[in-house]
């Protein structure tokens, strides 16, 4: 059986080190590789999660110009 491959971004949290040494904890987007089964998982994940504060805030502004 011939599994499709599925090609997802995604945001990982990786530590780095700033200025003066100082480690700081950022986001970086990678894409990967998940075969049918994750990715149906994945998507109904996505459904299920609340919005992000910046989401939030960008549908107040174009939503609501007072």
């Amino acid at each position: 059986m011939n599994e499709m491959k599925h090609k997802v971004k995604v945001e990982v949290p990786i530590e780095k080190r700033g200025l003066l040494g100082i480690m700081k904890t950022v986001t970086e987007t990678r894409t990967i590789e998940v075969d049918d089964k994750n990715y149906k998982r994945m998507q109904r994940e996505q459904k299920s999660q609340p919005y992000s504060i910046e989401e939030m805030m960008l549908y107040d502004d174009i939503f609501f110009d007072d």
